[in-house]
């Protein structure tokens, strides 16, 4: 902006020259027409031309000026344009980061979500194996009562057996004492 406004001072001091040199030809003219001495004539000839020469210098050098202030006019405008496509790219790779950004929001929340469920299973397992645990507990309390109890019917069943196996010795010699009683009885009788 400033540079616009520069060269624009530039181009209407040019002007301004150009004008006020085109004027002090004219002057010089009509004073070499009034005074019509060759002695002025020369000295305003002298005059005019210093005069057209550092206006000619100064008008060359603001022309260069003015093309130095195009040149990097146009060398500032290659830059802004290539600022805005550098802005332009980076405006395309924030969205894309944004959006992956956002797409990665949307997994974290998702494998959050598998590991708070995770959780909770693991919790449920952690209270269903507690529970199993006491089960298994009590039911191995029960067994082993039932051990105890099998053991102490086992004992009573061997005495039992013990028992019976004495009373079935008991029963065949009572038997067989029988036998000799009925046949020393009946052996009596028949001889009686």
């Amino acid at each position: 902006m400033a540079e616009g406004i520069n060269d624009e001072s530039l181009l209407a001091r040019i002007r301004v020259l150009e004008h006020e040199r085109d004027e002090l030809r004219k002057d010089i003219e009509q004073l070499c027409m009034q005074q019509a001495g060759p002695a002025y004539l020369a000295i305003a000839t002298r005059m005019h031309f210093q005069r057209t020469a550092g206006l000619e210098q100064e008008i060359e050098s603001l022309k260069n000026k003015l093309a130095s202030c195009t040149r990097d006019s146009l060398n500032l405008q290659e830059e802004l344009s290539e600022a805005y496509r550098i802005k332009s790219q980076l405006a395309d790779l924030h969205s894309a980061e944004v959006s992956k950004n956002m797409e990665a929001e949307k997994q974290v929340k998702f494998f959050q979500g598998c590991v708070g469920a995770a959780f909770a299973e693991r919790d449920h397992a952690i209270i269903e194996a507690e529970k199993a645990k006491e089960k298994e507990e009590a039911m191995s309390q029960q067994i082993d009562g039932f051990l105890k109890r099998i053991e102490e019917l086992t004992s009573v069943c061997l005495k039992q057996k013990e028992f019976h196996d004495a009373l079935q010795s008991d029963q065949a010699m009572y038997t067989e004492q029988n036998e000799k009683f009925k046949k020393g009885f009946y052996g009596r009788r028949a001889l009686a």
